[in-house]
């Protein structure tokens, strides 16, 4: 029996099941950001590339302001490719260049486009000539088109300038959602408008994109019933409304989109301590897939959580909020890491399951160094939340059945409460297997360690396998801890930064050999409060 470490906490079981399969549903591979000016930036390259060179790729990236109107300079929450314009007598005019430049790093990264529809160019703004237009907090750019026909015909222009491009064997593995959280201050039109909109968007992009996968409406928490009253009418208008582009019964839809957060912070200095909740996001998630399954028609469709987050505001920094730091540690790790655990299982009763969970987060150009911001590296040092990712992408591509007896009320609300405990079992091609765990508790205070007992059913009688470990918590694959050590520099010198891109790096542990025995084969681990471990066990 090979054993990492002392034990705090009562002991849980895990059992791990060989003859029981099935596919395994990459379900995290979706990475969003606001600012699409940063992805082609020496830093947004960087990181894309990582992205791109996981062993599970490609991962899908999402980016606001495709369509907006401006010099392509980004700056938080912000951003411009000035796509649509208009002469003087009123005639469209194109340019691709900022627009290309952002497609032409994802795609040659390794990455894959997912094209949010929006937002609207100034010149189509049905906004009044008095509202500011440039900016994260200016109106202009949240309206409905002043004609809808120019926004189609946009759309066809998108949808054509990318084919032409890329060819369709790239575009046709593209998502194609409309807009962003429409259902708040991001759309300045009714529901019936963005319905609308959603009927000519539909019409534009399948015109030249006939095997396009479109959707939405990429709403908020459904579980608020404004919301969830939005996204219900959304797919009411998609299964029965009268197309507005048409004039015919529904509207194409390939997908059905929803954004689910932990929690929610504000501009607030002096803060006192408040942590988001899994027990929230689930939640939602478990409205929205049942607002889906109300609809026997949308019941087998696609469902992606286009953000799925601990919380809603990934340009906030521990100078506008101080619990705002838990995002440079391995608890935002574990969060996002339970999160993937859990998601991969829940569906609706009727049908309904999560098909895709996106992080909203990416890097920030200018910013000090683990300022807290919700991002997957910091000036190019990877936070250990990206090493979740790196972890998820060593899973083979056959799940495999697993247990988890918790030793208390896992995942319960109170500092007492023990940590929740979740994970994927899989297999690849090579007989390898993995076994990835999670802990996790929603209060980043708790510390100590709960000792898993881990039985694998159905190895290989006699078979030696060689055992290894890699691990994110406090003291592994996390950067931010030695920072915190050096004396928190801003900014580290070279000498430092070398040092700290070490220290996030995720090490190989060897554990040694167990041999296989169908019934019991047993090892046992020893995990944080807050903490990643994937075991892999390779036959001899």
């Amino acid at each position: 029996m090979a054993d990492l470490s002392e034990t705090s906490r009562p002991g849980s079981k895990v059992r791990v099941y060989l003859d029981r399969q099935q596919p395994l549903r990459r379900i995290w591979r979706y990475v969003g950001y606001d600012e699409p000016n940063y992805t082609y930036t020496a830093s947004g390259r960087e990181l894309l590339a990582k992205l791109g060179s996981m062993s599970d790729a490609p991962y899908f990236i999402r980016c606001h302001f495709l369509l907006c109107s401006g010099d392509g300079t980004g700056q938080p929450k912000w951003g411009s490719t000035n796509v649509y314009s208009e002469d003087g007598n009123g005639h469209p005019v194109y340019s691709w260049g900022i627009l290309d430049r952002i497609m032409d790093t994802i795609v040659g990264t390794g990455c894959v486009p997912f094209i949010e529809i929006g937002f609207m160019p100034r010149a189509l703004s049905s906004a009044p000539s008095d509202e500011p237009y440039e900016g994260p907090r200016a109106p202009g750019w949240r309206y409905p088109p002043k004609d809808y026909g120019r926004w189609m015909e946009l759309v066809r222009a998108l949808g054509a300038h990318y084919l032409a491009r890329y060819g369709p064997r790239e575009v046709d593995r593209w998502y194609w959602e409309l807009w962003n959280e429409p259902d708040i201050s991001y759309w300045q039109g009714s529901v019936d408008e963005y319905c609308r909109l959603y009927d000519y968007t539909v019409g534009g992009l399948i015109s030249v994109l006939p095997r396009a996968k479109i959707g939405g409406p990429g709403t908020t928490s459904p579980g608020r019933p404004a919301a969830g009253a939005f996204l219900e009418a959304f797919l009411r208008h998609c299964v029965s409304g009268t197309n507005a582009a048409t004039g015919q019964t529904g509207t194409r839809l390939d997908y059905v989109s929803f954004h689910t957060k932990g929690g929610g912070y504000g501009v607030e200095p002096d803060a006192p301590k408040k942590t988001p909740t899994m027990h929230a996001l689930i939640d939602h998630v478990a409205a929205g897939l049942g607002i889906v399954g109300q609809f026997p028609a949308l019941r087998r469709h696609e469902i992606v959580l286009s953000e799925c987050d601990p919380d809603g505001w990934a340009a906030g920094s521990i100078r506008d909020n101080p619990n705002l730091f838990y995002r440079n540690t391995e608890y935002y790790a574990s969060y996002v890491a339970t999160a993937a655990c859990k998601l991969l299982d829940l569906a609706d009763p009727r049908g309904p399951r999560v098909d895709g969970m996106l992080t909203w987060a990416f890097q920030f150009e200018g910013r000090e160094t683990f300022a807290g911001l919700r991002t997957l590296s910091t000036n190019g040092i990877d936070k250990p939340v990206l090493n979740v990712f790196r972890l998820l992408s060593r899973l083979g591509g056959t799940r495999l059945a697993l247990d988890i007896h918790p030793a208390g009320d896992g995942g319960a609300d109170g500092a007492s409460a023990v940590p929740e405990l979740s994970g994927i079992a899989a297999t690849n091609e090579s007989g390898q297997i993995q076994l990835l765990l999670a802990s996790h508790h929603d209060d980043w205070d708790v510390r100590g360690s709960t000792k898993l007992t881990i039985r694998m059913s159905g190895l290989r009688e006699n078979r030696s396998y060689a055992v290894s470990c890699q691990r994110i918590d406090d003291r592994h694959g996390n950067a931010h801890t030695v920072w915190r050590e050096m004396g928190s520099p801003q900014p580290p010198s070279e000498a430092q930064r070398r040092r700290l891109q070490e220290a996030s790096r995720l090490w190989l542990e060897d554990l040694g050999r167990v041999v296989g025995d169908q019934s019991r084969t047993e090892l046992s681990v020893t995990m944080p409060a807050h903490g990643i471990c994937l075991l892999t066990l390779t036959p001899a």
